[in-house]
């Protein structure tokens, strides 16, 4: 009597699960919004090219068609007649000459005057900033373009000021993103996953060589 209880008792089970009532899933919130701006790929910053070149009036003028019209202090106090709009937030870094060459206006100075082109801007933040560098160089910092296999020739990297203000490197308070609801994926229990599912094709297929 006991052994045909067993089977009983598991095809009764099954005909529940069959035809009994099905659980419901509970109520999702509303999607949440994401502005297309907060998922933009593309760097924070447009840096200077090497010349640095601005357009002013409908032509191209470098830092120097300026400059040499006139003598700049070494040293600036106050408010500055021009650039008003740069706003010096840098720690100790206080003073334009610390960075820009004051002998040729579309260069950056290292040290004992050594002059770099903008192009080089990570060598002249290495000066103050040695391990961060370090960590740039090694991809541990800052982020990486195309591939993250540095032998991969579409594989880029970013530089310090596309993606920090030189003049005020601090990045502004950043609000997080909403994360993905796992329940908006479809059921993994039946049924074949939508083509939008990523999650739940890489449930049924394991990874494959491009993940």
């Amino acid at each position: 009597m006991s052994n045909l209880a067993i089977p009983v008792v598991f095809f009764g089970l099954a005909l529940w699960f069959f035809v009994g009532p099905q659980p419901t899933l509970p109520d999702l919130e509303p999607a949440a919004s994401v502005s297309p701006a907060d998922i933009d790929p593309s760097p924070r910053r447009t840096i200077f090219p090497d010349p640095p070149t601005i357009e002013i009036g409908g032509l191209k003028q470098r830092c120097s068609d300026c400059h040499k019209l006139f003598d700049t202090p070494l040293v600036t106090d106050g408010e500055r007649l021009q650039h008003g709009e740069i706003h010096l937030r840098h720690g100790i870094n206080n003073q334009c000459s610390n960075c820009h060459s004051n002998k040729h206006r579309d260069r950056l100075v290292l040290y004992l005057e050594q002059e770099i082109g903008y192009d080089q801007v990570e060598l002249l933040c290495q000066k103050c900033h040695g391990p961060t560098y370090r960590d740039w160089e090694r991809g541990m910092h800052g982020r990486s373009t195309g591939s993250w296999d540095p032998k991969r020739p579409e594989r880029g990297r970013l530089v310090c000021t596309q993606c920090h203000d030189p003049h005020s490197p601090a990045f502004p308070t950043l609000k997080p993103l909403p994360g993905p609801h796992t329940l908006r994926m479809g059921d993994p229990g039946h049924g074949e996953p939508a083509p939008e599912d990523p999650l739940l094709k890489h449930m049924r297929t394991g990874p494959s060589d491009h993940d």
